[in-house]
């Protein structure tokens, strides 16, 4: 049975990792991994696997908004007018299957929520009336989005601070919480930061038959897509993710577990994860001396780099492959012209 004990109601304050926040938007729950023993234990598992799990890219506001800066400075989003208009093109073509209808909208890793605000801008127009549900590992994120999102109009019930690996809590806070109306969500910029296998389980745990969920994702802009091109297209991008607003955003996981006097400079490299190309961020221990982290011992190996990050970069088609393998009903919304990212409306069979 899930337990919701963790559930903040309005106006209320509640002392989370260290820190008293003062609540003022409706109810946020908040999974049992985000607390501050779970994540500990977590963290030691991370390091015992020698990698930094993802979710501790994100759990300090430093680092919300340290990944925000490069967001800011580095997604070919801004100043390229190609990816607003595909999400504008995805958006109108949503709203024309729900028009006058009542529905939910759920961002699955709502990030700032900006796009699930403009997303909302179109429903409105198309007569929908619109309750809203932010669901991120970082609380601060799920604040701005549902700040975002009811102060252009959208109801709002609850939310859910949670990993988004926690597929039964998922499933069950979702079918508990938002099984009343007919449901649009959101899975944007996300699919980079799963591995193909990790993606199907959580998208066939948050979609019922029905369901509608508008996924994008981050292309390596490759035509032919032989292995040539992709290589090609890989180091093209490169600078997306090798700057240094990404090197402080990735030292900052390192300076919250205090290992940055114990690790060398971190390196970005093209590999593949599942097939699928991928730029992986790592650093490599100095020494092989153990060390101890939240009372328990560590042996590095300097040959066996400690893995930072993440971010598979697939082509149109090895991402629609993976869709049609794992049993999904998709169609393809809209593409850029220069093939970073595109836009697909996902089912269920």
């Amino acid at each position: 049975m899930v337990n919701f004990a963790l559930s903040l109601s309005i106006a209320t304050s509640y002392s989370y990792r260290g820190n008293l926040i003062a609540l003022s938007t409706p109810i946020i729950d908040f999974h049992p991994s985000t607390l501050e023993e779970t994540l500990r234990e977590e963290a030691i598992e991370s390091l015992r696997a020698n990698r930094i799990d993802p979710k501790f890219l994100y759990i300090t506001p430093h680092q919300t908004e340290l990944w925000r800066q490069v967001f800011l400075k580095h997604s070919p989003i801004h100043g390229n007018p190609e990816f607003t208009r595909i999400y504008r093109e995805a958006y109108a073509q949503v709203a024309l299957q729900f028009q006058n209808r009542n529905i939910a909208l759920i961002g699955l890793g709502c990030g700032t929520g900006l796009k699930e605000r403009d997303l909302y801008s179109i429903l409105q127009a198309s007569h929908c009336d619109v309750r809203f549900s932010a669901i991120d590992v970082s609380h601060n994120l799920v604040l701005e989005s549902v700040q975002k999102l009811t102060k252009a109009g959208a109801s709002h019930r609850r939310s859910l601070v949670s990993d988004l690996t926690q597929t039964d809590f998922l499933k069950s806070w979702l079918d508990r919480f938002e099984n009343d109306l007919p449901r649009v969500m959101t899975f944007f910029g996300l699919a980079p930061n799963f591995i193909p296998s990790v993606m199907a389980h959580l998208l066939r745990a948050a979609l019922r038959p029905g369901d509608v969920l508008l996924a994008s994702a981050h292309l390596a802009p490759a035509r032919n897509e032989n292995r040539e091109e992709i290589a090609a297209a890989m180091n093209s991008i490169l600078p997306q993710y090798h700057n240094r607003e990404t090197f402080a955003w990735l030292s900052a996981a390192l300076q919250h577990w205090d290992l940055e006097d114990l690790v060398e400079t971190p390196e970005i490299k093209v590999r593949e994860m599942e097939g699928v190309p991928a730029f992986l961020a790592s650093t490599r221990w100095k020494s092989s001396l153990p060390f101890e982290r939240w009372g328990h011992r560590f042996s590095p190996k300097t040959e066996d780099p400690l893995r930072l990050f993440f971010s598979l970069r697939y082509t149109l088609a090895l991402f629609e492959e993976v869709l049609r393998r794992e049993g999904f009903v998709f169609e393809l919304l809209s593409l850029t012209s220069c093939r970073q990212e595109a836009i697909w409306c996902i089912r269920r069979a």
